[in-house]
């Protein structure tokens, strides 16, 4: 985690379309409503990209998971030579 004086970490370009996806997705739906009370655009971009970089992480963690849960195979020369018999 970063120290408050610390810049932030750059954003990924992943995150910036995934981020952007949502924004868009989001001011559809939010200017369709018939609330007189929208939301500050500034945040609604603020919190579209902690989605994006929440759904990064997560998508990450589990694709470390599942790597580490695939099978390691030891396949040598001799079992490929069985394999044309």
């Amino acid at each position: 985690m970063n120290s408050p004086d610390s810049p932030p970490d750059p954003v990924t370009d992943s995150v910036k379309e995934l981020a952007a996806r949502i924004y868009i997705e989001f001011v559809g739906r939010v200017m369709l409503t018939t609330d007189k009370t929208k939301p500050n655009p500034v945040d609604l971009a603020k919190y579209c990209y902690k989605l994006a970089d929440a759904f990064e992480s997560v998508e990450r963690d589990a694709q470390k998971e599942a790597t580490s849960k695939m099978a390691k195979y030891d396949v040598k020369v001799d079992d490929m030579t069985s394999w044309k018999k």
